[in-house]
């Protein structure tokens, strides 16, 4: 059996009298896939970030076998410390400098610890003794990125300002800069979130080469069936505890949740929707040769066509970066690069406060940049809407006790936690990020719902939670133009289906059960008939 290389004893981390981990014990074998389930608040991130150097435990030992097989005491007082010791973490909230580029910001991971050479960087020749280094030419640096990319099949483009990218690029950038550092342990938070289906494979294909090579890998997320696929075992926390260890099969999906919630689950079913028949009269949204500028002034929606109907959820499904966000965000009335017609219930809006005047619910793509004020609270983030702020002030004067009163609601349902309305939403999980944008934008039952990746780090419960109100703002003869690159999610709720494919808009309900067929648009590639 392989050795321990890594082990936590009865590590626990308290903020206040708040226990996010209680008394966890964990172990990680060399050459291990092994995964934590949990729901949004169980103390999954809290547990990674006391690997990593980012937290450090109120009790409990962690231990480290370091390259020579001696295992001793890990004090990781920051990343840094982590990463000399062989840690890698993609966290699910990227670490990057945004006004760099992607070669940049490798180049800067490398600086951190004692790398090989340049060559043996990109051609992981581990018998040549290594060196810090931390002045590389940009040259240098765009090298680096391109060999690791062709190597881990992660493209990018390496001269790319961080901040242009998309969710999904980000993320292999993060990937990128672990693997740049020969990490020993690397920690994976939600890495398939923005990957389709083929890419998924290919991603497995790549952990599967580095578990070979002796690397062990902590792999969270909430996709059961790649839990399932991927791992050798599997722990599940509940509230700060772990609950359950175990080889993967041991336990079903379903009893896996059954685990993670304390309780069995229904699925959420789709009934097929008859109410809608197609006429001007129940029109909501209208694209008209809808043409998007980016960030670098490339073209990022290309002609785009569609029309929504009440009582309908239309799916866009996609590969992230493929103009979904600039889509998006120009029907929001927050990109002026944009050529062609909008038309919402009617009328031609301009500016993001028409829009929403005109009953449109946003949920965005990346909840930290656009969906919540960090800084804020708890509270104020549950009402920052126009629509919301309006309801609740007179005269200019926003009234306090409806304030709070309709935070306390939406928090009780949408099982935000920990319930404290005047908490920062900087000290919550991502996932209890989420369900605060979700609430105030579902809350209001707006006459378009607009969702983009709306259930992105959210636990399968918080997950059957947000399909529940989505399908129920189809009931109630809304239109939800959904867009996600949960392929599955698309299928799941979706009357009509799109994928979105290099800025281009191809109707695919004929092939919503083609897997593979919708992998390929997805993709870009062209189906054969």
């Amino acid at each position: 059996m392989a050795e321990n290389i890594l082990e936590l004893r009865n590590v626990t981390k308290t903020f206040g009298d708040f226990a996010a981990v209680d008394s966890v014990d964990f172990d990680l074998k060399a050459g291990e896939i092994h995964a934590i389930l949990g729901e949004n608040g169980a103390g999954k991130s809290t547990l990674m970030n006391l690997i990593y150097g980012l937290y450090q435990p109120s009790e409990g030992r962690i231990y480290v076998t370091d390259r020579e097989g001696w295992r001793r005491r890990l004090r990781a007082k920051s990343p840094r410390d982590a990463i000399v010791n062989g840690i890698g973490m993609v966290h699910q909230h990227f670490m990057l400098i945004e006004n760099l580029t992607v070669a940049e910001n490798i180049a800067l991971s490398l600086g951190q610890v004692r790398v090989h050479t340049t060559e043996d960087a990109s051609t992981n020749d581990t018998d040549k003794k290594p060196w810090r280094k931390f002045v590389f030419k940009k040259t240098e640096a765009i090298r680096i990125t391109q060999a690791l990319s062709e190597r881990f099949g992660l493209t990018v483009d390496p001269t790319a300002f961080v901040r242009t990218l998309s969710v999904g690029l980000k993320q292999r950038v993060e990937i990128l800069k672990a693997l740049a550092v020969d990490a020993r342990i690397l920690i994976l938070d939600e890495p398939t979130a923005v990957l389709s289906p083929q890419e998924v494979e290919g991603f497995f294909t790549i952990l599967r080469k580095l578990q070979a090579d002796g690397r062990a890998i902590i792999f969270i997320s909430h996709k059961m069936k790649e839990v399932l696929s991927i791992s050798d075992r599997i722990s599940v926390l509940r509230r700060g505890k772990k609950v359950y260890l175990g080889p993967t099969g041991e336990l079903t999906a379903r009893e896996l949740a059954r685990e993670m919630i304390g309780e069995d689950i229904d699925e959420v079913e789709r009934s097929s929707n008859g109410n809608r028949e197609s006429g001007s009269s129940d029109s909501v949204l209208q694209l008209s040769n809808l043409t998007v500028h980016g960030s670098r002034n490339e073209i990022s929606v290309s002609d785009v066509t569609l029309e929504t109907y009440r009582g309908e959820i239309v799916g866009i499904a996609g590969v992230d970066g493929n103009g979904q966000r600039e889509l998006a965000e120009a029907i929001m009335g927050l990109r002026h690069n944009a050529s062609g017609t909008i038309n919402i219930l009617g009328a031609d809006p301009k500016g993001t406060k028409a829009v929403r005047r005109r009953g449109v619910g946003y949920i965005p793509e990346d909840r930290q940049t656009t969906g919540v004020i960090a800084s804020f609270s708890v509270t104020e983030n549950l009402l920052l809407n126009v629509t919301h702020l309006e309801n609740i002030a007179h005269w200019n004067v926003l009234n306090q006790r409806r304030k709070w009163y309709i935070a306390r609601q939406l928090i009780a349902d949408y099982d935000i936690r920990p319930p404290i309305g005047n908490i920062p939403v900087s000290a919550l999980s991502g996932g209890n990020q989420q369900k605060i944008v979700l609430a105030r934008e579902i809350s209001l039952q707006p006459d378009l719902l607009i969702a983009v990746n709306p259930t992105r780090g959210l636990d399968v419960n918080a997950a059957r939670y947000v399909h529940e109100n989505l399908l129920t703002q189809r009931d109630q003869e809304k239109s939800v133009l959904l867009i996600s690159t949960e392929l599955d999610e698309v299928l799941l709720l979706s009357d009509r289906l799109f994928v979105m494919s290099r800025g281009q808009l191809i109707e695919a309900t004929a092939q919503r059960n083609d897997i593979e067929a919708l992998g390929l648009l997805m993709t870009g590639e062209r189906v054969r008939s």
